[in-house]
C-alpha cells in the first residue's frame, strides 16, 4: 500500500551479511542500530529529535569496534541512510577512524560502492562558494 522508507543497498556492490549483534555487546546506539538496520525513518526521527549538543555527541559516539553510525551505513551500503545523515556531519565528524583504521569515506571506497562515495565528495568535498 504505502512506500517504505527501508533503505537498500546497491545491488552489484557485495555487501556485508547482517549477522553482527545489532546492540548489547557491541557498544551500538539507537542511531548506530537505525543505520545498521537500514531504516531512513527511526534515523531521521532520531536526528530530528535530537537537541544540538546531544545530536554532536549522538553523531560522533562509537561503538565497540569505533564505528560511528555513519560509518556503519557505509559499510552496509545504506545509500538513502548515508544521504540523510550526512548533511549533520562536517568534515572531521565524517572522518572519524574505526579501530580498523577506516572512516566511513574509505569503507565505501574499500567497498567499491560509487553512489556513496559521490554522496561523500558531493556533501563534504565540494566547496559551497564560487
Amino acid at each position: 500500500m504505502g512506500e517504505s522508507n527501508m533503505a537498500t543497498p546497491m545491488v552489484h556492490t557485495p555487501r556485508k551479511k547482517m549477522t553482527k549483534q545489532l546492540t548489547g555487546k557491541r557498544d551500538d546506539t539507537p542511531l548506530h542500530s537505525a543505520a545498521r538496520s537500514g531504516n531512513l525513518d527511526v534515523v531521521r526521527d532520531i536526528l530530528n529529535d535530537a537537541q544540538e549538543d546531544e545530536l554532536l555527541e549522538f553523531l560522533a559516539r562509537q561503538n565497540q569496534d569505533g564505528e560511528t553510525a555513519l560509518y556503519v551505513a557505509a559499510e552496509y551500503g545504506y545509500i538513502d541512510v548515508v544521504r540523510g545523515m550526512i548533511q549533520y556531519y562536517d568534515l572531521a565528524g565524517a572522518g572519524i577512524k574505526a579501530r580498523n583504521g577506516f572512516d566511513a569515506f574509505h569503507i565505501a571506497a574499500k567497498q567499491g560502492d560509487i553512489g556513496i562515495l559521490n554522496i561523500f565528495v558531493v556533501y563534504l568535498f565540494v566547496p559551497c562558494d564560487f
